[in-house]
């Protein structure tokens, strides 16, 4: 390791691996090559520029959302749900249904396509 100086004729110079730069302007005053661990040294930095890049992260991390869960463990009876529920459920399933029909037939459709994914689900 050895002790770097700046220029003389521009003392707050600012080291780089490439060199020295200006300070406001980054304009390349000294082209020499610099070590990072003479930069740290001059700098006055213990540790070194190595241990600020962030390692990749490979793997993604997933919150898991409780509400989820809990929805999927949860009973849905369709036979106890108002007619306004059964349409509200309807819209949360992104089902289409024409609000009109009767209570029995809203129903049945939501059952169709209840038992549909659950079937779909089983065969994967």
């Amino acid at each position: 390791m050895a002790i770097i100086t700046p220029p003389a004729y521009q003392k707050d110079a600012i080291p780089t691996p490439q060199g020295w730069r200006h300070p406001k302007t980054g304009e390349l005053l000294h082209a020499i090559k610099l070590s990072v661990e003479d930069i740290d040294v001059y700098n006055n930095n213990p540790t070194t520029m190595a241990e600020w890049t962030p390692e990749p992260v490979d793997e993604v991390i997933y919150e898991e959302d409780e509400d989820w869960e809990d929805w999927e463990d949860e009973e849905i009876d369709l036979d106890s749900m108002t007619k306004a529920e059964l349409i509200e459920t309807a819209e949360d399933w992104e089902i289409e249904i024409n609000p009109k029909a009767t209570k029995a037939e809203i129903k049945e459709i939501l059952e169709n396509e209840f038992y549909e994914e659950e079937y779909v689900e089983d065969d994967s």
